[in-house]
């Protein structure tokens, strides 16, 4: 059994989903400010 190549495609899984959620994270963020910055009358 190849443990390597398991844990490397574990990790791999891990940083592609690491990425995924950050990006959905800034993206509602942006999203969140532009709103909050609209609500306020600045544009």
């Amino acid at each position: 059994m190849y443990f390597g190549e398991w844990i490397k495609s574990i990790l791999l899984i891990n940083l592609i989903a690491l990425l995924f959620l950050v990006h959905v994270v800034y993206i509602g963020i942006r999203c969140y400010v532009k709103d909050w910055w609209e609500k306020r009358g600045h544009y």
